[in-house]
């Protein structure tokens, strides 16, 4: 293993980013298996499958991969019917309906292929799932090249990082299942116990070393729970009991009453069980979306919670529902935090390489003051000539340029003569007088890119999903980032897309939420005679004001909105300049939302919450 933080090649590498990055992953596991897709949700999913395919007679018409985890499976009948999404993600496996449109390879993977050759225009004939167990068998009755009836089945396990989806063929009529293909291959150096590979025999995934609740009875159950005795109640369930998530776990030991298993609880415990297990054997399902306390979705169930939480809870009518706008949420949201911390580390790898770049211009320009020196030396060694020795490597020299006079000493060239040292100094000089002009225009143009970097860094604190591809675009076009050679996106309609406020005096203010609407609200989007705002010396948003001479309530409403999506927004007494549009100007060569104004005018306000509570009301994030 090549270790990037350490630079070398090792087995088991303890450099701190690597333990940090060992460290994510674990926790992403583990929160991947507390939002388990549990055997209740693919119960219920199951049935759905049964009442939408199997009961309507539809056929699978097109299959397509999507990349090496994600299925989708498109059925036609004579009703329609959603396609059915199939997942084996380590973190967000699972199989349901969906209304999402996605976007469809343009050659099919060889699993994709292989499906399509045995299962296509096949019929769904059965659904089974081993009871509480985290697999689905999908029967199928296809037709062969011969165009005979054969047997297959599409096996869908929803294991975590087990998860696997696997194509089975039943030869003759025997009863084990010989392995078509497998979408994740599982060799023998991998796993001896269970090879997933063409041409195996298929196995089901081993059981967990746990005890089933159809096996037990109520003295064997109290026994477990006088071993347990003293056991937080849900941790207890969860890790000795097949079947269960943390969520259900959790919802037996609350409808119980009982957190801590103690002497006496497993007779309401056993009676909550039992309880739960109805549930799955009637098929009384209560789809339910959970959110949390800022009314984010947070996790699913069939059960709905009976015990008092703070979440927030929302039924649905189908669980499939639940699952799509879940797993979208959860989807946009990794992804969003993956690309507000990829922009943010390369923006402030920037930022450092330019301050470095800053003060090595700053040592150029202090060097190059010297200018005047340069010449004077060298006026000074021609006055005095005469008084020079040969091969000197100093002279202490009359300094008739200083006004406290005095002595002044001067490097010399021992190679050089007295003359040739003089013009050395006036070569110096002439450099120097060149490259401060040069070296000033070169420390502008880097700290103008500094306050580019810092306003970008600013404008991610705040960005939604969009609006960090909006920044990401804008870096690959600015040259921060390299310039993938396929879109990661899909080209949006609407790029533009500021945050839009009504005033209290039903004014219009628009606010940038990135360089580009910046940039966009001023060069294309407002009037000349339109307002523009922006905290003074500080990386912020551009806030533009409509009609183009609005009411004073409104100008300060639009300046508290400046200094609160600025790097001033926790300051008091903020300066907050404004001007018409017209006095607006992009900074010839100047990276995008980078502007010079004049004729403006400052205000001084204090962004504070209370104040623009009404305002921030109309924008949930």
């Amino acid at each position: 293993m090549f270790c990037r933080g350490c630079k070398k090649v090792k087995d088991v590498c303890f450099f701190p980013g690597r333990k940090l990055y060992y460290l994510m992953l674990f926790v992403k596991q583990m929160e991947a298996e507390k939002m388990a897709f549990d055997a209740f949700v693919l119960s219920a999913v199951a049935g759905e499958i049964e009442e939408k395919i199997i009961k309507t007679g539809a056929r699978l018409n097109r299959i397509y991969q999507l990349n090496p985890t994600d299925l989708l499976l498109y059925f036609k009948g004579e009703q329609e019917v959603q396609p059915l999404f199939i997942s084996i993600h380590t973190q967000r496996g699972r199989i349901h309906f969906t209304n999402r449109h996605y976007s469809h390879p343009p050659s099919p993977p060889p699993f994709c292929m292989l499906s399509r050759k045995h299962l296509g225009n096949g019929v769904l004939v059965s659904v089974e799932q081993p009871p509480l167990e985290r697999y689905l068998y999908l029967n199928f009755l296809a037709l062969n090249e011969s165009g005979k009836k054969v047997d297959k089945t599409l096996v869908v396990e929803i294991m975590g990082r087990r998860s696997n989806v696997i194509l089975l063929d039943r030869p003759g009529e025997k009863k084990e299942r010989v392995i078509l293909g497998v979408l994740k291959p599982v060799p023998p150096s991998i796993n001896r116990v269970r090879t997933l590979l063409p041409h195996y025999t298929y196995s089901p995934p081993p059981v967990q070393e746990k005890l089933h609740p159809y096996a037990l009875d109520y003295e064997h159950f109290q026994q477990e729970m006088n071993r347990l005795e003293g056991q937080p109640a849900p941790k207890a369930l969860l890790e000795n009991f097949r079947g269960f998530s943390p969520f259900l776990a959790e919802e037996i030991a609350a409808r119980a009453k009982t957190p801590i298993i103690s002497p006496g609880a497993a007779c309401i415990l056993w009676q909550k069980l039992q309880e739960i297990l109805q549930i799955y054997e009637e098929k009384k399902w209560e789809p339910t979306l959970l959110y949390d306390k800022e009314k984010k979705p947070l996790d699913c169930s069939v059960v709905k919670p009976r015990q008092a939480t703070g979440n927030h809870c929302r039924s649905f009518n189908s669980i499939s529902s639940i699952l799509d706008e879940l797993y979208e949420y959860k989807e946009k949201e990794e992804e969003r935090q993956n690309l507000f911390a990829m922009l943010t580390r390369n923006v402030e790898q920037a930022v450092k390489k330019t301050r470095k770049k800053e003060t090595v211009q700053l040592l150029e320009l202090e060097a190059a003051g010297k200018a005047d020196y340069y010449r004077q030396c060298g006026e000074l060694i021609l006055m005095n000539l005469k008084d020079i020795p040969a091969r000197s490597r100093e002279v202490e020299l009359e300094n008739i340029f200083s006004e406290q006079g005095g002595m002044i000493k001067i490097s010399l060239d021992p190679r050089l003569s007295p003359p040739l040292n003089a013009q050395r100094y006036f070569r110096k000089y002439r450099k120097a007088r060149q490259g401060e002009k040069k070296i000033s225009g070169n420390l502008e143009q880097t700290r103008r890119e500094i306050s580019y970097l810092e306003s970008v860094l600013f404008s991610l604190q705040k960005a939604d999903l969009q609006t960090l591809r909006e920044i990401k675009e804008e870096l690959e076009e600015t040259g921060y980032l390299p310039v993938p050679q396929k879109p990661r996106y899909p080209k949006q309609t609407a790029a533009f897309n500021p945050l839009k406020f009504i005033s209290s005096r039903g004014e219009e203010i628009f606010v940038g939420r990135n360089n580009r609407q910046n940039e966009y609200l001023v060069q294309r989007f407002a009037a000349g005679t339109e307002l523009w705002f922006h905290v003074k010396d500080l990386p912020g948003a551009h806030v533009i004001v409509r009609p183009g001479v609005p009411h004073e309530k409104t100008i300060h409403e639009a300046a508290l909105l400046a200094a609160y999506f600025s790097r001033g927004a926790h300051s008091s007494k903020v300066p907050v300049d404004y001007t018409q549009v017209k006095n607006v100007r992009r900074l010839p060569g100047g990276k995008p939302g980078m502007v010079t104004y004049t004729n403006y005018k400052t205000l001084y306000v204090t962004p504070d919450e209370q104040n623009l509570r009404p305002l921030l009301a109309q924008h949930k994030a």
